[in-house]
């Protein structure tokens, strides 16, 4: 058997002990050159193994989710790129750390930033009558 359907299968299972994640719980993926060495190369320990397990499980279930991108934060370090982001996580928002590290916060809380809308200084009201003519179509 597939080492990683074996996994899988321990992580359905609650009896074997195995957490399983809560589908509402947000994940951040640590964005690095390591990272796309371990998920796209030959596996060589069981670093990379469990590296490219845990990366098949997401891209699965955002498949299964249309595409659409519910829960998973990508996160690029220091020394990475746009071009070390998984091509399935290309078309979501993807944040540098440290520079987006309020947004990630943010994201984290499940809250969005407040931008004020601008108001002007004298608010208007203008009235104009309605002919009875106008008023039977409206």
């Amino acid at each position: 058997m597939d080492i990683n359907k074996w996994k899988d299968g321990c992580l359905k299972d609650v009896t074997t002990g195995f957490y399983q994640i809560h589908q509402s719980a947000l994940i951040v993926i640590a964005i690095s050159p390591k990272y796309k060495a371990d998920i796209e190369g030959c596996v060589v320990d069981s670093h990379d193994l469990h590296t490219k397990y845990i990366h098949s499980m997401m891209q699965n279930e955002f498949i299964q989710q249309g595409s659409l991108n519910f829960r998973f934060i990508p996160l690029l370090f220091f020394n990475a790129s746009q071009k070390h982001v998984p091509s399935w996580l290309q078309n979501t928002r993807v944040y540098r750390w440290p520079q987006d590290a309020e947004d990630v916060l943010l994201r984290l809380l499940r809250e969005e930033r407040y931008v004020p809308p601008s108001v002007p200084r004298e608010l208007s009201l203008i009235i104009r009558p309605v002919a009875p003519s106008a008023a039977a179509t409206l």
